[in-house]
C-alpha cells in the first residue's frame, strides 16, 4: 500500500475510485475494516451474493434499467448515510457508481456532494478521505494492489445568499478534483498501457523504491506533462507473468491440486465476464460457490485419511500464500 492510510476518529468519509467491479470493496476493507459501503442492490438480490456482501443498499439507474427494481424498495441510501456518518461511522462509497478499467475516471454522481452538504448544514465534523485504487494486474489470480489516499478534501463554505443546490455543485466539484488526483488519469488507452509497464518496472524490492501507485501517477505525470519524454512501448521492459521463486512450485502444484475443481470452476466463469474489470469478481463468484460444496468433501476426506489430508493441506496453504502474480 502507498502511503500512511488516515486513521480518522468520528465522522469519516472515504471517497473510492471504482476500478475492479465488487472486489475494490475487499480491498478497501483490507485498510478499514470498520468501514460500511454503499452497494448496488445488484449485489443482494441472490442468496449467494448476501453472503458475499452487505452495505447500504442503492438502485441505481442500470439496476432499475436492468432488473425492473424500484427504488422504493429499500431506504433512501442518502438518508440512512447521513445518519450513519452522524452517529460517527466510517462510510466508503465509490462516486462514479460503476467499475471500468479505463484510462482515467468516470463522472462522479451527485450522492456523494448531497451526503456532505447535509452534514455541513447540521454542523456534523466530517473527514472526507479520497482513496485511490490501482490494481498490478486486475484479472489475475493474487494480483497487488496498492491504495493511495489523498490529503483530506478541503470542503467549501457555503457562501451568503448561496443556494444549497449551488453549494452543492462546487462540493461536488471539490471532491471529484480530490478523487481525480489520486486516481489513474491518463490521455488514452495506450498512454495508459504504456504508464501501466513503466510503473510495474519501477517497483522493485529495495523500500527505497516506490510503490507501484507512485510509479504509476510519477509516469503519468509525464505523459500529462512532457509526454515526449514516455518511452514508446516496444522499449519497455518485460513483466514477468509470475514471480515466484523454484522452490515455490511444488507448493504451489499442490494447492492447484488441492482446490483443483474451486480454481477449474472459477477459471471457467472468469470466462463469461463482459470486461476485464468483472473477471475476478465471476472468479470469485464461481469459485466461492463450488468452495461450498468442495470444502465440506476436504473435511470428509480429511476425516477418512487425516495425516495425508493433513500434509497436503497445509503444503496447499503454503502454496496459496506464496503464489504471486
Amino acid at each position: 500500500m502507498a502511503g500512511d492510510l488516515p486513521k480518522v476518529e468520528g465522522a469519516h468519509l472515504i471517497l473510492v475510485s471504482h476500478r475492479n467491479g465488487a472486489i475494490d470493496g475487499y480491498s478497501v476493507l483490507a485498510a478499514y475494516p470498520e468501514a460500511q459501503f454503499l452497494i448496488s442492490i445488484q449485489l443482494l438480490r441472490k442468496f449467494l451474493l448476501r453472503l458475499m456482501f452487505a452495505g447500504i443498499p442503492v438502485v441505481r439507474a442500470q439496476d432499475k434499467r436492468r432488473y425492473g427494481i424500484k427504488r422504493s424498495v429499500c431506504a433512501d441510501p442518502i438518508v440512512a448515510s447521513c445518519d450513519y456518518l452522524r452517529a460517527g461511522g466510517t462510510l466508503a462509497l465509490f462516486p462514479e457508481g460503476t467499475s471500468d478499467w479505463g484510462p482515467h475516471p468516470q463522472p462522479c454522481q451527485a450522492g456523494s456532494a448531497r451526503i456532505v452538504r447535509r452534514l455541513l448544514e447540521e454542523g456534523v465534523k466530517l473527514t472526507v478521505t479520497p482513496l485511490g485504487l490501482f490494481y498490478h494486474v486486475p484479472d489475475r489470480f493474487r494480483s497487488d494492489v496498492d491504495l493511495l489516499p489523498g490529503p483530506p478534501v478541503v470542503l467549501p463554505p457555503q457562501n451568503p445568499d448561496e443556494t444549497p443546490r449551488a453549494w452543492e455543485k462546487r462540493i461536488a466539484a471539490a471532491l471529484e478534483k480530490a478523487l481525480d488526483a489520486v486516481s489513474p488519469n491518463c490521455p488514452d488507452m495506450d498512454v495508459f498501457a504504456r504508464v501501466e509497464k513503466l510503473a510495474a518496472a519501477d517497483v522493485g524490492p529495495s523500500p527505497l523504491q516506490p510503490s507501484y501507485a507512485q510509479a504509476f501517477k510519477h509516469w503519468e505525470a509525464v505523459a500529462r506533462n512532457t509526454p515526449e519524454q514516455l518511452p514508446e512501448a516496444s522499449n519497455l521492459p518485460v513483466k514477468k507473468a509470475c514471480g515466484c521463486q523454484a522452490w515455490v512450485w511444488p507448493f504451489i502444484a499442490c494447492f492447484c491440486l488441492v482446490f483443483a475443481p474451486v480454481l477449474l470452476v472459477g477459471a471457467y466463469v472468469g470466462t463469461k465476464a463482459d470486461g476485464r474489470n468483472t473477471v475476478s469478481f465471476f472468479r470469485i463468484i464461481g469459485g466461492f460457490a463450488t468452495a461450498l460444496v468442495w470444502l465440506p468433501v476436504l473435511l470428509v476426506l480429511w476425516g477418512c485419511f487425516p495425516l495425508h489430508m493433513t500434509i497436503a493441506l497445509l503444503l496447499a496453504l503454503v502454496g496459496g500464500w506464496k503464489w504471486k502474480r
